[in-house]
């Protein structure tokens, strides 16, 4: 009897502990047989909503497909499951990659901070069942991140998919545990393998916690070998620029005092990305944090520092704005390897970043290169930039960034047991100054730059036919 008591003491125990770390996200622990089960029910249906961040913290978007002859971009809001009286939210549709469906985007606005939400989603079949989603703090917030989901395998081998959802799913639900108030997820692009796909999307989007979770994708080398990015994603403040061609784009947001500036970092229009940074920048005066998302990693371990492309052409291009702007951090992936820089400016070590340690207004940028969470292979050694760097290519990882007051804490954790690899804490007291002398120098320089530009651009499109796609 002793230990039957003790038993059930222990399962409701641990039952209280899941309901607890799992109060904020729908996320469950699935084995691969059960996640299987869910791939199968769902893998030849293309109706899957994405959750997307808005234009600033009282925003989210939806993306989804439906039926032509039957969809309506239509998505309701209610603060209970039984969805009464819910304010409906009209958007628009638009054509998609195949015949039978367009692409519907919805706006929700008017979001209050630390609360709870249900919408539905018009679909083929009328509304959707009801998905819950929780606002966070609007001003102090956790965001995750990670790169180089890569869902695909560069196959559509059903059997890859499933596997690579499976290691999706895991590392979310892991993360997702242990940081139940994060208040959205960041990519560093490569979301998918092949880019050409519906098959890779759907799988991206088949766990649950996505309900709840809105995602800020970066375009990645392998998301632009096909145009699928622009059927799947809602992102705010999309900017196209004047030079920028097909699938290219940048896109910023606000949360909060932070100010985060999404790259296109396969398009070599310069002038479009610091004309996307300058308007956001300038439409952001007040902001205390700016963070920089773009997909190759100028200055993380591995074989980006030898590659002339990443380390001379999109170093060029992207680093004179990083000075230009003053961005605190630079979000990287496209290496598979985990690692970070200490402190650059004009692709020079400015000051050590010791992992552990904590650093008030200091000088330069800290660039976070991110791992792969489903093709791992990859090779690298550390360089001259790097602080930190964690070369076990059959572990996944995921970081954390958390803004609290004057504050900006950086930990890098294990994506199956959330253990600490490495952690950087930043303070700042001062504000930015945009119109000093190195910064509009900077600028008055980059206009070379911008004119190389164009002229790499047009070598680079001839490339890319040569070659098939980006590679």
């Amino acid at each position: 009897m002793k230990k039957i008591i003790s038993v059930s003491m222990a399962i409701i125990m641990l039952l209280q502990v899941c309901v607890f770390a799992f109060a904020d996200f729908n996320v469950s622990k699935l084995t691969k047989p059960e996640w299987d089960v869910l791939y199968d029910s769902l893998k030849d249906d293309n109706t899957l909503p994405m959750l997307c961040v808005g234009a600033n913290e009282s925003e989210v978007g939806l993306c989804w497909h439906a039926d032509k002859d039957t969809a309506v971009a239509q998505v309701r809001l209610a603060d209970n499951a039984e969805m009464n009286k819910a304010k409906i939210f009209e958007g628009e549709t638009t054509e998609s990659e195949n015949d039978e469906q367009v692409v519907c985007r919805v706006t929700i606005t008017g979001l209050e901070e630390n609360s709870t939400y249900y919408y539905q989603w018009y679909t083929d079949n009328g509304w959707s069942e009801s998905c819950k989603y929780e606002t966070k703090s609007f001003g102090n917030h956790k965001a995750l991140v990670i790169g180089d989901i890569q869902i695909g395998g560069q196959t559509e081998s059903t059997e890859v998919q499933s596997q690579n959802g499976y290691t999706w799913n895991s590392v979310l639900v892991e993360a997702l545990s242990k940081n139940p108030d994060a208040s959205f997820m960041l990519s560093a692009g490569d979301n998918t393998s092949t880019g050409k796909t519906a098959a890779e999307w759907q799988t991206l989007l088949m766990p649950e916690a996505l309900r709840g979770l809105p995602l800020a994708l970066a375009i990645g080398n392998h998301d632009k070998k096909g145009m699928m990015y622009n059927y799947y994603t809602n992102m705010p403040n999309e900017y196209y620029g004047e030079y920028f061609e097909g699938l290219d784009r940048d896109f910023w947001f606000r949360h909060g005092d932070v100010l985060y500036l999404v790259f296109d970092a396969c398009s070599p229009a310069a002038a479009d990305h610091m004309a996307m940074a300058k308007e956001a920048v300038e439409a952001n005066p007040d902001a205390k944090w700016r963070i920089g998302v773009m997909h190759q990693a100028l200055f993380g371990p591995g074989y980006s520092v030898l590659d002339p492309e990443t380390s001379i052409l999109l170093n060029a291009v992207f680093s004179p704005i990083f000075d230009s702007y003053d961005l605190d951090l630079v979000i990287n992936g496209h290496s598979h390897l985990q690692g970070r820089s200490h402190f650059i400016y004009e692709s020079t070590v400015v000051g050590k970043a010791e992992s552990g340690e904590t650093y008030t207004d200091p000088f330069g940028t800290v660039y976070l290169n991110t791992n792969a969470i489903c093709d791992q292979n990859s090779f690298g050694a550390s360089s001259m930039y790097t602080a930190y760097s964690f070369f076990d290519n059959d572990v996944t990882t995921y970081t954390t960034l958390e803004f609290e007051d004057d504050t900006l804490k950086i930990e890098t954790r294990r994506g199956d047991n959330s253990e600490l690899l490495d952690s950087l804490t930043l303070k700042k007291t001062k504000d930015f100054n945009d119109n000093g002398i190195l910064q509009k120098l900077h600028r008055f320089i980059y206009k070379f730059v911008e004119f190389l530009g164009i002229v790499y651009q047009k070598i680079d499109n001839v490339v890319v036919k040569i070659r098939g796609g980006h590679f």
